[in-house]
């Protein structure tokens, strides 16, 4: 073979190498955040760090999936949402022996302790570089809701009230305020949006929590933090042309529980409503369901039923 017919044989199968990979069956890894709820720097990171995707890549190297990726992705969060530590994933997936997966199990809740406990433990220190580097490590291996559900929230209440609380909160919350800031750029061809509103400076951490939870289910989010003024917001939430409002709803609020439900029926759109307090007086008037508007006592519980609301 001459150089010539050389140069075309490679040429060639460089041409198919790339035709098959851009065939309709593969897709970037934007398609697969989306088919999936996991964001992008997640999916990358559970690649380098546990090698639980193996994508396949054009010639210039970006990553391309298929189905079977999809299926892997739901799975590895199936057992995330269990409570495994994404590092012990990869051993359950590739076996399904019962008592690796117990073992795995039992291994990944002490990881999960061990993280709760060196966030403690930098609070009590009031270590702020320590908490942000917990932070980063965790919430880019696991989607925000698994990191707050099984790490920032039962860390956060192992703390006593006080100066270490306030503390991690801070921090915390500043962590959270730039990973939003970030986001939102990124966020503002989605399709659907939600208000997060009715907070109070003892709620700003929950509104952040929740806007990290949405912007990764690619939902773009409002924070407006005006906790006394609703009556007249019937005009600001139809001119955002929100799909949904999450409502923070304090203790005093319980008082007028009537008139406050009256007011979010009028936006007319999907409202949910958080508080304990709101919750036992609109209970007491059986009133948890008025119209597009629920209310529930438990923040996690409003949060991930306004994202299910979203997804319909």
């Amino acid at each position: 073979m001459n150089k010539v017919e050389q140069g075309f044989s490679e040429k060639t199968h460089q041409d198919n190498e790339l035709g098959d990979l851009s065939t309709p069956n593969l897709f970037p890894i934007r398609e697969l955040s989306l088919k999936t709820g996991v964001n992008s720097v997640t999916l990358r990171a559970w690649e380098r760090r546990y090698g639980l995707l193996k994508p396949k890549r054009t010639g210039k190297g970006h990553r391309l999936y298929d189905q079977a990726d999809v299926v892997r992705v739901d799975a590895i969060m199936k057992w995330i949402q269990q409570g495994v530590a994404v590092s012990k994933v990869r051993a359950l997936l590739d076996q399904s022996n019962e008592q690796e997966g117990m073992v795995a199990d039992t291994q990944s809740n002490n990881e999960w302790l061990q993280w709760r406990e060196d966030l403690v433990d930098a609070a009590k220190r009031y270590q702020e570089t320590k908490i942000e580097q917990l932070y980063q490590q965790i919430f880019s291996q696991y989607p925000a809701e698994i990191a707050i559900r099984d790490w920032l929230m039962p860390s956060l209440e192992m703390l006593p009230k006080g100066a270490q609380l306030a503390f991690a909160e801070s921090v915390l919350l500043a962590c959270l305020s730039n990973r939003i800031s970030s986001w939102k750029v990124q966020q503002k061809a989605a399709d659907k949006e939600v208000l997060i509103t009715g907070l109070s400076c003892q709620r700003l951490l929950s509104a952040h929590m929740a806007a990290a939870m949405f912007l990764d289910k690619g939902i773009r989010c409002q924070l407006i933090m005006t906790p006394q003024h609703y009556e007249d917001w019937h005009a600001l939430v139809r001119h955002l042309n929100l799909n949904a409002v999450l409502v923070f709803c304090e203790n005093e609020l319980a008082s007028r529980v009537d008139n406050v439900l009256d007011n979010m029926t009028a936006w007319q759109t999907t409202t949910v409503a958080v508080g304990a307090s709101f919750w036992l007086a609109a209970n007491e008037l059986s009133k948890t369901k008025v119209g597009q508007v629920s209310v529930m006592s438990d923040s996690m519980e409003g949060i991930q039923a306004c994202i299910y609301e979203l997804s319909k």
